[in-house]
């Protein structure tokens, strides 16, 4: 395959979704819950008993993240427009991975108990799928004009 230049929609894509990868990442560290007078970061949610019994989905959203930064970091290394559309199709698909275990942690937790780590990764969720989307949209390689222009009236 050779090597193609990619646009600037498709750089701004590929960073937006690596910036929204990394506050997903950032978001372990922030308090993500309340549990009993103090907070809980990303890292201790494994201890509550609510999320006891999604142990699957914390232990796949746990290895799912550095994953996600590593894949988005890679961008940059393909060069190629169909590997940056597959790499564009894995992010897209990690986000929603990602999304989904958040959402079925975070219905275990106390109702009035989350932190703002919780709104940081659904932020960088949703940054990382619309980086995905704008550097899909920009990768597409544009069609050959084959056919000559029709210059008829109507």
């Amino acid at each position: 395959m050779e090597r193609t230049p990619s646009t600037p929609y498709s750089r701004a894509g590929g960073l937006a979704a690596l910036g929204g990868s990394m506050l997903v990442a950032g978001s372990m560290f922030l308090p993500w819950a309340d549990a009993g007078g103090g907070t809980v970061n990303y890292w201790g949610l494994a201890d509550l008993d609510g999320v006891d019994a999604d142990a699957g989905t914390y232990g796949l959203s746990l290895a799912l993240i550095p994953l996600l930064v590593l894949w988005c970091a890679m961008f940059f290394a393909w060069r190629t427009h169909e590997t940056r559309m597959a790499w564009a199709f894995g992010g897209f698909t990690g986000a929603m991975l990602l999304y989904g275990g958040d959402l079925r942690i975070s219905g275990d937790l106390p109702a009035g108990g989350q932190g703002s780590g919780e709104v940081v990764a659904a932020v960088g969720l949703l940054l990382l799928a619309a980086g995905c989307v704008m550097a899909l949209a920009a990768n597409v390689p544009e069609p050959v004009q084959a056919r000559r222009e029709w210059k008829g009236s109507l």
